[in-house]
């Protein structure tokens, strides 16, 4: 119970950090999120091509090709 007590004193009595956020951050932050983005949605759709192409290939019968031996 005493470390509660601690935990929230210590998080009560936060002191000023006289810090900035350099103009440049929210740039890369930006470009790491887009990133991110566009890297899920790739890779979503290799995802589902490829079991759109294992469901297509149970359900879908092709005919056997003929073999022609010969001229």
């Amino acid at each position: 119970m005493k470390y509660l007590v601690i935990a929230a004193f210590v998080l009560a009595s936060v002191a000023p950090a006289h810090a900035y956020i350099d103009a440049g951050s929210g740039s890369y932050v930006l470009q790491m999120a887009m990133a991110g983005i566009l890297a899920l949605a790739f890779t979503l759709k290799l995802a589902w091509g490829r079991v759109r192409d294992f469901f297509a290939s149970l359900f879908i019968k092709t005919p056997p090709s003929e073999t022609h031996i010969g001229g």
